[in-house]
C-alpha cells in the first residue's frame, strides 16, 4: 500500500473520565416506506479516481483503489463480488455474535434535546437531534508504528462502537501494517450537551482487505453504541448524515443524500457494494458511519472518488452486507468459508516474459506447507498459466474462487522444465484450502 502523504500530530492528553448510562427518549413508530431501488454499475474506469480515505495515511493520505503489488499471496484469494450468490458475506441472516452484542442497543442512542420531534415515518425532523442522539457512537482513533525502536504516531481516523463493551468497526486500511492503536471515546451530558472524553488502548480483532473493514476491542463498559440499520431499505434521494473525524476534526458531521446505490467500486472482486452520497466525505472519515434518518448506522465511509472535474462523490460499505463480515472478525479473527490455493506468487506479463526470456504467468514463490496444495505435486518455480481453464491473464480469474468453497478442487496448468531444461505442460488437480486471513 502506498501513501503519498500524511501530516504528523502530537497525541492529546486526555483525563479518566467515567462514561456514565445516559436517558434514551421513545422515538416514533418506524414507517418505512417500500424498497424502490434505483441501481446501477459504477463509471467505467472509476477505479483509477477512487481513492481510501484516512487511517495510516493520516489527515492528508490517500491511496489509490487501483493498486498492484510486485508479488501476490493466494491465502486470501482477491476475488468474489459480495453480491455474487457464492460470496460468503452478502448477508446479514447468519450473524451470531453480531445480533448478540446489539441486542440491548438502541436507537436512538441518547439525545441532549429534551423535546425530540419525529416525522410521520419515525425519522427525526431535526438533523440537530439525530445527531446529538448518535454521535457518541463514533470514535476517534489513532494508529502507531514502531520506528527506530519507539512508538510514533502513523495517523488517524474514525470508527463505529457497535457494542456497549467496547467492539470498534472501522476499516481495513486504517489499521494495515499498524502495531498499536488508541481509541478517544466521548461522553455528552444529556442536558448540558457538554462532551467530555476517555482515550483506551484498543486490540485487533481481526480484519479483511477484500472488504476493506476491520474490527477493534476497548476494555470499557456502558459506552454508547450505535444501533445498525437495514441498508436495503435505502431509497435513492434519502437523507443521510456521514459523522466522523476528517482531517483530525473531531465528531465533524455532513448532510446529504443517497446518490446512488448498490456501487461497485472495489477493485476486489469480493469488494462489498457501496452507497454512493454527496454528504462530505474527506481524509480522516474512513471507518465513520453513514446514517439514516433514523439514527442508524447503514454504512461505513470508507471511499471517495477524485478527479479535476468531480465533485461530492463519498462511498460507504453496505451495513447488511458488512454485517457477517463483522460477526466472523469477532468471533473468528477472519472471514470464514473463502476457498484459497495456498500457494505465494510473482506475476510475469507476457511483456517481461518476452524481455526477460521467463515464462509468461504466475511463477510460484512459496507454498503453505499446512494446506493440501503442498500434497498437490505443485513446486516452487512452476508457472501458472491457466486455473480451471481461465488464464491467469483473464480479469475474471479470480471468480474462479468465488464459485468454489474449502475442499473444492481446481484444475491448475502449470509450465515446467525438467532435468534436461525441456519445457513442458503439466496439468495438476489442487484442493482448495479456507483463508484465515
Amino acid at each position: 500500500m502506498n501513501y503519498n502523504e500524511f501530516d504528523r500530530h502530537e497525541t492529546e492528553k486526555l483525563g479518566e473520565i467515567s462514561l456514565d448510562e445516559q436517558v434514551t427518549p421513545v422515538p416514533a413508530e418506524k414507517k418505512r416506506p417500500k424498497k424502490r431501488h434505483g441501481a446501477g454499475a459504477a463509471v467505467a474506469g472509476m477505479l483509477a479516481a477512487v481513492i481510501v480515505l484516512g487511517g495510516g495515511a493520516g489527515f492528508g493520505g490517500a491511496y489509490l483503489a487501483g493498486r498492484s503489488t510486485a508479488e501476490t499471496t493466494i491465502n486470501s484469494a482477491d476475488s468474489g463480488n459480495s453480491g455474487s450468490e457464492n460470496s460468503s458475506s452478502n448477508t446479514s441472516s447468519g450473524s451470531t455474535v453480531l445480533n448478540e452484542i446489539q441486542k440491548d442497543v438502541s436507537t436512538p442512542v441518547h439525545t441532549a434535546t429534551e423535546n425530540v420531534e419525529f416525522n410521520s415515518d419515525g425519522t427525526y425532523k431535526y438533523t440537530r437531534d439525530l445527531v446529538s442522539a448518535v454521535q457518541d457512537s463514533i470514535v476517534y482513533i489513532e494508529v502507531f508504528v514502531n520506528y527506530r525502536g519507539k512508538s510514533t504516531l502513523y495517523g488517524s481516523a474514525s470508527g463505529i462502537i457497535i457494542s456497549k463493551d467496547g467492539y470498534i468497526v472501522t476499516n481495513n486500511h486504517v489499521v494495515e501494517n499498524c502495531d498499536s492503536f488508541t481509541v478517544k471515546v466521548n461522553n455528552t451530558d444529556a442536558k448540558s450537551g457538554v462532551s467530555e472524553s476517555k482515550t483506551y488502548d484498543a486490540t485487533l480483532c481481526g480484519t479483511d482487505e477484500d472488504t476493506d473493514l476491520a474490527v477493534l476491542k476497548i476494555n470499557a463498559n456502558g459506552l454508547h453504541a450505535a444501533a445498525l440499520g437495514d441498508s436495503d431499505e435505502l431509497h435513492l434521494g434519502d437523507d443521510v448524515i456521514a459523522i466522523g473525524n476528517p482531517l483530525g476534526l473531531e465528531t465533524s458531521v455532513s448532510k446529504g443524500i443517497v446518490s446512488g446505490l448498490n456501487r461497485q467500486i472495489s477493485d476486489s472482486v469480493r469488494g462489498l457494494s457501496s452507497i454512493q452520497t454527496d454528504a462530505a466525505i474527506n481524509s480522516g472519515n474512513s471507518g465513520g458511519a453513514l446514517f439514516n434518518g433514523y439514527g442508524e448506522v447503514v454504512g461505513v465511509v470508507n471511499e471517495k472518488y477524485v478527479e479535476g472535474y468531480a465533485e461530492s462523490l463519498g462511498f460507504a460499505i453496505t451495513i447488511n452486507e458488512a454485517k457477517d463480515v463483522i460477526d466472523d472478525l469477532i468471533s473468528k479473527g477472519y472471514v470464514s468459508g473463502r476457498a484459497v490455493l495456498g500457494i505465494t506468487y510473482t506475476p510475469v506479463s507476457e511483456e517481461i516474459a518476452a524481455y526477460t526470456g521467463r515464462d509468461a504467468g504466475w511463477t510460484v514463490t512459496e507454498i503453505n506447507s499446512d494446506m493440501p496444495v503442498s500434497k498437490s505435486g505443485l513446486v516452487v518455480g512452476d508457472t501458472i498459466t491457466e486455473i480451471d481453464g481461465v488464464s491467469v491473464f483473464d480479469d475474471n480469474v479470480m471468480e474462479v474462487f468465488t464459485k468454489k468453497k474449502p475442499g473444492d478442487t481446481v484444475q491448475v496448468t502449470v509450465t515446467r522444465y525438467d532435468g534436461f531444461n525441456r519445457r513442458r505442460s503439466v496439468e495438476i488437480t489442487v484442493e482448495l484450502s479456507e483463508s484465515k486471513g
